[in-house]
């Protein structure tokens, strides 16, 4: 008779997982071991929190859950700031962590939480195993994982209890997963196209909710028959190219945000598609009129749209596209003056003094790097400037931290890509501080053959945290890095590396290491001067 782990291993391998991310302790090796057995590969990352971001992106562009696994107690701590990145980005992930013995538990102290307590907060289920039922238990938390709105799981397996045969008992099998798909009504339908008739300054606001392959051809009709300005959040770049002429910018709180909000608030209906709130660090979303097309609802809270139609959205899309829904004031004046606003709020307005500028580094590595690129960004300064200024032209292309918005995210989430498509070329680009946070996954990287370009914004400081310390009138506090020789400490890891000074050292840098059969690093030296009108804060 199989063991639990066993059960695990090949129900896992049964819905098509083929690799997972983590650092094993001796709690969790029968798990491990029998992983390995169904012919699942272990990746060793150097730390757990580096396995969740991994088994995040893999999630995220698979549509089906990524695994990450650890240890307990320390090691199923670590790894929860993943999990946590994953439950607000909506992204599904299994996170299987080792527990403590069931038979040690009423005795033991060291090491003993409980990690269904710690983990339940921000997962969609938080489950312990006990060797009874676990291929429906482990189906179960699949469904869940993968069910609108997306999200992480929970699975907690005592270490007895792995080695222990496994049972099946149909009385204490789990309940049905997940309820079934919201068929909106037509009543809702009507109610937007009125709100869209009535409406003669509509702007779109495309989010991450929607599954973007599936939904880029319906929003793109969408669009065309409305003529209205079209904004996507941070993760749902790529859904509408860049280069659509309706196309108007990145808004959620990046770069250029306070331009944006102004240009919303000239709007009469802001229109969700897919929106989820939990991209957008402002209110703006409750102050403003906003209806919402979505696969679940984004009411929370105390928060709840105007109105708002729960279903199919490309069903939905479709019925709109063959009602009558006026016509929009908008004109293509407009779109272009806003447009000229919001590059002069990005681009320097003065000459940078001692580094480059994080704008100018922006397009120029967009030109440089092919058009099929996946990017992955990091948090903090670079997020602002790389989620506006860098182009993307397919779904599924950019990736961000943003619900939660994590440092040191980027680069684990590069590592994810690469693995998945060893054949593109995949760019990281990431602050000092988040890179000081995960450089030793290069020798991940150096080790497992995971090649990717890195590109680091270094100006030496914690730069959106000192902006604000100076918009509130405090001095400088906790917030700048001594000198770090990022070359030096990337080459010590087995990556190619080179420090740039200057844009020709830039186009040089990337076009050679993008020949390389390695791990690339390049220390960008960055002026953070401009980051000041990048963060103004909207009004």
């Amino acid at each position: 008779m199989p063991t639990c782990a066993q059960v695990m291993a090949q129900t896992l391998r049964d819905v098509g997982m083929t690799r997972m991310f983590g650092l094993p302790g001796g709690e969790i090796l029968d798990f491990v071991e029998a992983c390995r057995a169904v012919g699942i590969e272990f990746v060793l990352t150097r730390d757990e929190a580096t396995a969740a971001f991994m088994a995040d992106v893999t999630g995220q562009i698979q549509r089906r859950p990524g695994v990450c696994v650890s240890t307990l107690g320390p090691g199923a701590l670590n790894m929860a700031l993943g999990v946590a990145n994953a439950y607000l980005d909506r992204s599904p992930v299994i996170a299987v962590t080792a527990a403590i013995a069931e038979s040690a538990r009423p005795y033991a102290t060291h090491q003993n939480l409980d990690l269904n307590a710690v983990y339940r907060p921000y997962t969609k289920l938080s489950i312990a195993l006990d060797g009874v039922n676990t291929a429906a238990n482990l189906m179960h938390a699949y469904r869940v994982a993968t069910h609108p709105p997306m999200g992480p799981v929970h699975i907690a397996l005592p270490s007895d209890v792995a080695r222990r045969p496994d049972h099946t008992d149909d009385a204490a099998a789990p309940a049905p997963a997940v309820q079934p798909s919201i068929t909106p009504s037509a009543g809702d339908v009507e109610r937007i196209a009125l709100a869209l008739r009535e409406a003669r300054r509509p702007i779109l606001i495309v989010g991450h909710a929607l599954d973007a392959e599936q939904s880029r051809a319906s929003v793109h009709r969408f669009a065309a028959m409305l003529a209205a300005p079209v904004f996507v959040t941070p993760k749902a770049k790529g859904i509408l190219s860049d280069d659509h002429p309706l196309f108007c910018g990145v808004c959620a709180g990046v770069a250029g945000d306070a331009v944006i909000v102004e240009f919303l608030s000239r709007a009469d209906l802001l229109v969700g598609v897919g929106f989820d709130p939990v991209e957008s660090d402002k209110l703006w979303h409750q102050t403003m009129r906003l209806i919402s097309l979505s696969p679940v609802s984004i009411a929370s809270g105390a928060y709840e749209p105007s109105q708002e139609c729960v279903g199919d959205v490309n069903e939905v899309l479709a019925t709109l596209c063959a009602m009558d829904l006026g016509s929009c004031e908008w004109s293509q004046g407009d779109l272009s003056q806003f447009r000229e606003q919001l590059r002069g709020a990005l681009r320097p307005s003065r000459r940078p003094q001692r580094g480059l500028s994080a704008y100018e580094v922006t397009q120029r590595l967009r030109e440089l790097f092919p058009r099929e690129t996946i990017h992955v960004t990091d948090v903090g300064s670079v997020k602002l400037v790389t989620s506006q200024a860098w182009k993307t032209y397919e779904p599924a292309t950019f990736f961000v931290s943003n619900g939660l918005s994590s440092m040191s995210y980027g680069f684990p989430g590069a590592m994810a890509a690469k693995l998945l498509f060893p054949d593109r070329a995949v760019l990281c680009t990431i602050g000092d501080g988040g890179f000081g946070m995960t450089l030793s996954e290069l020798e991940t990287c150096t080790r497992e053959g995971i090649h990717f370009v890195t590109v680091v914004y270094n100006d030496s400081s914690l730069s959106l945290i000192r902006i604000a310390q100076e918009y509130r009138g405090y001095e400088k506090c906790g917030v700048d890095f001594g000198a770090v020789d990022f070359r030096a400490v990337a080459e010590a890891f087995g990556a190619w590396s080179a420090r740039v000074e200057t844009m020709d050292d830039l186009e040089k840098a990337v076009r050679e290491g993008l020949r390389m059969q390695c791990p690339v690093v390049l220390d960008v030296v960055i002026d953070p001067t401009e980051y000041r009108t990048h963060a103004a804060p909207a009004s």
